[in-house]
């Protein structure tokens, strides 16, 4: 689906499905019409895949002219509706039994995979009112995709609150956008919930050229004060990003917020994962969800090799989603503590 947008994805002016054969058969150009009938910021063009084709925006460009603007004071213009909210009728089915299997439910992960991947639940996501406005309020800050905004969508809104009470927390927050994104969906759909998003915000730290394809310094580019401004201005009130490397800040912020019900580990090296995973697990709810970001990125084989020697090797873990995120879950007997 293609569509185009203004306020930041807040409010979408027009959209079309289009198949890869019509992409194709346009020279790999697709064109939408579409008339915004008052000023706009924001203007965004998106392309939401679906299924096994693979593709992206190159270029967009914009032809036409103004058309004269429909007074305010016209009390016969039509007020368009708000989209419908995304229901658990709109997830698939998947066609395997709803049960926990070898420490996960593969029910629920399907419903989740399959569901973005290969039917319109992300289409359907894309008009959620609450998604709109998480996904507005990240904005550019952040680079973690569509889809897998998608799937933290789906967690916080249907599945955290299926769990004992537990924060969520962040290893990786780089400019911030993915933690604002969950704080503001957690305020509306987790009362109580605190967001903690860890980062240095000044660049990675030493990689190990063993197998790390990341360069120490990477992602440097943050500027932490406009950001808390930021923060502060949308008033996300259960939002705290903690800045300095995880060995020096996580332990001690996690102590003291108490239990983790959800834990994004958005890091590319293999040194942050182990530190993120290991740090966070004492305070893990039974079932929380453990979601990778990055093991299946074509340059952080690091973060994919923890994974592999944490979770599936010394602790057991099998996953529960692999698409668009790596998804696992803590053990549901383990003895919990808080």
């Amino acid at each position: 689906m293609m569509d185009v947008c203004a306020g930041w994805g807040t409010e979408q002016i027009a959209s079309r499905w289009i198949t890869a054969d019509e992409i194709l058969a346009g020279a790999m150009s697709a064109r939408l019409e579409f008339c915004c009938a008052h000023l706009s910021a924001g203007l965004e063009v998106r392309l939401l895949v679906h299924g096994r084709f693979s593709g992206g925006i190159a270029s967009v460009e914009i032809r036409g002219k103004l058309a004269k603007l429909q007074s305010s004071e016209d009390s016969s213009a039509e007020v368009k509706p708000e989209s419908p909210s995304v229901t658990f009728a709109d997830f698939p089915e998947p066609g395997v039994e709803n049960t926990v299997r070898k420490g996960r439910n593969l029910y629920q992960g399907y419903q989740r995979g399959i569901g973005l991947g290969f039917s319109g639940l992300g289409a359907r996501i894309a008009l959620d009112p609450d998604f709109r406005r998480a996904r507005a309020l990240a904005g550019s800050r952040t680079i973690v995709g569509d889809a897998n905004l998608a799937n933290i969508f789906l967690l916080i809104k249907f599945f955290l609150p299926r769990l004992p009470f537990g924060h969520i927390v962040e290893f990786g927050s780089y400019k911030g956008g993915s933690a604002i994104f969950m704080a503001s969906l957690a305020d509306k759909f987790l009362p109580g919930v605190q967001v903690i998003g860890f980062d240095t915000f000044a660049g990675m730290p030493a990689t190990d050229r063993a197998v790390d394809a990341h360069q120490s310094g990477g992602f440097a580019d943050v500027d932490l004060p406009e950001l808390l401004q930021y923060v502060d201005k949308i008033n996300l009130r259960n939002l705290s990003l903690v800045k300095g490397c995880f060995e020096e800040t996580a332990a001690a912020t996690l102590g003291q917020q108490g239990s983790v019900a959800l834990c994004h580990i958005d890091c590319d090296i293999r040194s942050a994962v182990d530190y993120a995973y290991d740090a966070t697990r004492p305070h893990m709810v039974p079932g929380g969800y453990w979601v990778f970001d990055d093991p299946f990125v074509a340059d952080c084989v690091g973060a994919a090799e923890a994974v592999e020697d944490l979770l599936i090797r010394r602790d057991g873990l099998n996953s529960e989603q692999l698409y668009p995120h790596y998804v696992f879950r803590e053990s549901f007997d383990k003895t919990w503590q808080w």
